[in-house]
């Protein structure tokens, strides 16, 4: 472990002390606990990549010999999430798989993404899925839940016998602090609400954020390079304070949640409104994108159909028109940025739903030739 300053504060010390703690505490359970393969959430932020930082020099610690518990660090890539996080997250991801290799650590990296048909365009443009609301949040289920779900049983245990390793932090939210308690079965381990044989295990929990940050901040990370990227997209996200102030001159990181950049369910999304600010104009299309889904998500019968799919009245799927022109749009926004905002396989995808639902697919806007 190293530092990347000479010039340590007491509070620095401290919350290298509790990380201390942390690790030691994970290398006794890698150990000396039962024979269930370990899979480490990672989402790219501070709190998951210091879970898995802890992770990595705890079984570095390990002599080879005891390294016999397999380890997964899986991500979730919606298709959808902010471009530049997308990119951190994938750099992030090819530098662990490389040092873990390296270093002879039996840990594996992976990257889920939802089955085709549960990709948010597919289900919005091809199905008429309205936009997620806070009464129906039915992204995080088939974006993200479900492809965890499935990678566990299809590459890690059939009957989902896993402990699974989250950087949850009670500090963060009244929710997430009653979701732990909820499901707490003794002093640390928690029930898995999907996965009944599974183990649910939050080690930094008790951390709080200016901890988190005076560790990433002050430690490198051992897949090499340093956190300060992490810190910097923190930063121009400032959707969010941090009072942790690295040196003098040094702007604050920010304290903001990355997430999808169509995501309806808060009305603001105030870290894509951070990174504009910070000098990122190509993502005001995509704002403004956003702001047009939010406009479909609260709708009436201007852009719903007046029946809903199962035949019952009241307000059903986004008319074919609504979709046409929203497929138009984020095709059209795609090629003027080149950011991937949607892939060849979901046009096609959308067509083909289209097709079987007798929506005159001739209609449907020409096509960037990448999309096709």
């Amino acid at each position: 472990m190293s530092t990347n300053s000479t010039m340590i504060e007491p509070e620095t010390i401290a919350a290298r002390d509790r990380a201390s703690e942390i690790r030691a505490r994970i290398a006794d359970q890698y150990r000396d606990g039962d024979c269930r393969p370990w899979v480490v959430a990672y989402s790219g932020g501070k709190d998951s990549t210091l879970l898995v930082h802890l992770v990595f020099e705890a079984l570095a610690g390990i002599r080879p010999s005891q390294r016999s518990r397999r380890v997964y660090v899986v991500c979730s890539d919606t298709r959808v999430e902010t471009p530049e996080i997308a990119e951190h997250i994938r750099s992030s991801i090819s530098a662990m798989s490389s040092a873990a290799k390296a270093m002879g650590l039996p840990i594996t990296c992976h990257v889920v993404t939802p089955p085709l048909t549960d990709t948010f365009w597919v289900r919005i443009i091809g199905h008429g899925y309205p936009p997620p609301s806070r009464l129906f949040r039915w992204c995080t289920d088939r974006m993200k839940i479900k492809p965890n779900n499935s990678f566990v049983k299809e590459h890690v245990d059939p009957e989902g016998r896993v402990l699974l390793l989250m950087g949850t932090r009670a500090e963060e939210s009244q929710t997430r602090a009653a979701s732990l308690e909820k499901w707490s079965i003794g002093d640390e381990f928690h029930g898995h609400r999907r996965l009944p044989n599974a183990l649910v295990w939050a080690p930094i929990r008790e951390l709080d954020t200016e901890e988190v940050w005076r560790y990433l901040v002050f430690t490198e990370p051992p897949w090499g390079g340093s956190h300060t990227s992490l810190r910097d997209l923190y930063k121009d996200a400032h959707a969010g304070e941090c009072f942790l102030v690295t040196s003098e001159g040094t702007d604050p990181c920010g304290n903001s949640r990355f997430g999808c950049w169509t995501c309806t369910v808060v009305d603001r999304d105030r870290s894509l409104e951070g990174l504009i600010d910070s000098g990122r104009d190509e993502y005001q299309e995509l704002s403004d994108l956003r702001d047009w889904l939010i406009t479909l998500r609260d709708s009436g019968h201007e852009y719903r159909m007046e029946r809903r799919k199962n035949g019952q009245e009241g307000i059903g799927p986004l008319r074919h028109e609504v979709r046409r022109d929203l497929l138009d749009r984020v095709t059209s926004l795609d090629e003027r940025t080149g950011l991937g905002l949607i892939g060849a396989d979901e046009v096609r995808a959308i067509r083909l739903i289209w097709a079987s639902e007798e929506l005159d697919v001739l209609e449907a806007p020409a096509l960037h030739p990448g999309h096709l």
